[in-house]
Formats: C-alpha cells, structure tokens, sequence
C-alpha cells in the first residue's frame, strides 16, 4: 500500500465528491480548508470515453471535454488549482483502452495523491462501453482485472481507489467481484444508493466494511449534517458528499 498514511491521518473527514463537468480545481478552491480530499473529474483518458462523454453533453448533461492531446497539461493545471484548497486530490479516471490511457495515467499520479478508477457512471453512453457501473458486471470480470493489474504493473506511488454504485449488485455480488482483484486497490469510494429511498444504504455500506477491513473506505450519498455524516463514519473512515454543496449546505462540515 502507498502513502496510506497521510489518508489515514487527515484530520478532515469530509471528501467533495466527484461531479462530471462539475468539479475541477476552480470549482474547489471556492472551498478552502474545507474539505479532507477532493476529487476532480470524472476524466476521460482514451477517445472511447471522450466520444461518450461529448453524446452525453448534446443530451444536456454536464462533463468535461478536453483535447486528448492536452489532457496531461490541463489535469496537471487542474490538480495544481485545487491543491491550494489545503486538501488532498482525488482524480477520478474512465477510459477503454488501458495502453492509450497508459501515459496519462503516470502523468497524473506524479502531481495527485489518489488515482480513483470509475466504477460508478450509469449513463448509457459509457455503460454501453461496459465502463462505469457495468465494469463490475460478472461478465465484465475480465476487463476490470486487466485494467487494475495493468495499473499495478505501473508501479505508481499514489493509491488506487475504486469509485462504486451500491445496489447495482447486490451486497454479497459485489463482495466476491472486489475479493478477486483485492490486491490491486487501496481505497473504495462507495455510493451508498437505496433505490426508493430518501436515505443511505447503511446495511449496504456495513457489509462491505465487514468485508473490507483492510481498506479505506468513503461513504457516500444523502450526507447532508453532522448526524447524517456521523452515522455513515460508524462504518467509513471518510464520507463525501456532492448535492449539499451544491445547494450550498456546508455550515455543518466546519463542525466535524
């Protein structure tokens, strides 16, 4: 494991989540000593994820679209920019062919302090990739092993995160999906989606805990006050949150 310890020991324990089209560094340098971590992206490395990403902008949604030939520069600028939020980066990462996104991915582990895979997008246009949420698919099995062991193969000296979807898979599916590439990541960032409902899956979450106790873990979804975060830390070392920053919901996070 890599440079773990300055994670473990951040005294912060609210993470700004991803959020595509949303969070780069200008975005987290309005919140200053705010946050633990910070997480930029999602990023695409390869054209696959770039092309997917631009159909999922003409339909009206929000991503960031860079020139892949100006992708190190611009995320290095990026991570530089919020770096002077006084947080640790997060850089959250998609891409198709691990041998295209090869480069950018040592690029970005020399300036970030976590290198997070995306586990997570449920928009069609990746999906259909069987990228994002469907990489954990048991189908998918395969590419999701090449992709970690081609990173470890990388030797890079940040963590390896994995950005995850609860109840895409049910608990225990998800369980033996992570057992078998368990040696290849640090961290798993987890949205605790309960679909029909207004709150977290915390039984989701606490089983991945039981499961995982070696690895660091961020919770995630409907954290919008102190006892929501507080419930959430009983089985999380972090938890990170998206839409009360959006709404501007932060007083609370200074009284963690």
């Amino acid at each position: 494991m890599k440079k773990l310890d300055k994670i473990y020991t951040i005294p912060k324990k609210i993470v700004l989540a991803p959020m595509a089209g949303i969070t780069d560094g200008d975005f987290c340098l309005k919140y200053n000593d705010t946050f633990g971590i910070v997480c930029l992206g999602a990023f695409n490395l390869d054209f696959d994820t770039d092309l997917a990403s631009k159909k999922i902008q003409n339909r009206g949604r929000k991503e960031f679209i860079y020139e892949l030939s100006e992708i190190d520069q611009k995320i290095s600028s990026e991570i530089e920019k919020a770096k002077k939020s006084n947080s640790l980066v997060s850089v959250n990462i998609r891409f198709n062919d691990f041998f295209k996104a090869k480069s950018h991915i040592v690029e970005i582990s020399k300036n970030a302090d976590i290198l997070e895979l995306n586990c997570h997008c449920r928009q069609p246009e990746i999906t259909d990739l069987n990228l994002g949420q469907n990489l954990l698919k048991f189908e998918n099995e395969s590419k999701l092993i090449n992709f970690l062991e081609n990173i470890q193969k990388l030797n890079l000296e940040i963590p390896i995160f994995l950005k995850l979807r609860a109840n895409f898979l049910k608990a225990e599916e998800l369980i033996k999906s992570l057992d078998k590439v368990r040696g290849y990541f640090d961290g798993i960032h987890i949205d605790c989606f309960n679909p029909g409902k207004n709150h977290a899956d915390l039984e989701y979450l606490k089983k991945i805990r039981e499961n995982f106790p070696e690895k660091i873990i961020i919770g995630n979804n409907s954290v919008n006050s102190v006892e929501s975060a507080k419930e959430m830390l009983e089985y999380a070392d972090f938890v990170s949150v998206a839409r009360c920053v959006l709404s501007n919901n932060i007083e609370w996070i200074n009284k963690m």
